[in-house]
């Protein structure tokens, strides 16, 4: 391989690189729910890790946590939303039981990375 033919094939790569860092898919509020923003961000983040101020003060969980992921059942998931679990309050009065689904599988989903 030429030197000329090197260096074009080692800038692309490292432009490829860069463009795929830079364009990484990041959660925003935009990708979230509505039920998501209101009632889990605060301590979730958008992103699922925990890492919020409320978050790191209640030891909340981070779904993006493969072994924990692996770990709970969507049942587990359902009782811990409708009945509250550790510093986690109840959402049972506030959600319908169809909401409550669709945060389990929105949480399932920030597990795989979506």
């Amino acid at each position: 391989m030429s030197r000329r033919t090197h260096f074009s094939f080692s800038a692309a790569a490292v432009g490829a690189l860069f463009l795929a860092a830079t364009y990484a898919p990041v959660a925003t509020a935009a990708t979230r729910s509505e039920n998501f923003q209101t009632y889990c961000s605060v301590c979730h983040g958008d992103d699922g890790k925990g890492q919020t101020e409320q978050g790191k003060k209640k030891g909340a969980r981070d779904f993006t946590n493969k072994k924990w992921q692996d770990s709970v059942d969507d049942k587990r998931l359902i009782g811990s939303v409708t009945k509250g679990r550790d510093k986690m309050p109840k959402f049972g009065g506030k959600l319908s039981d169809d909401e409550i689904k669709a945060l389990v599988a929105e949480v399932r989903a920030i597990g795989k990375g979506e």
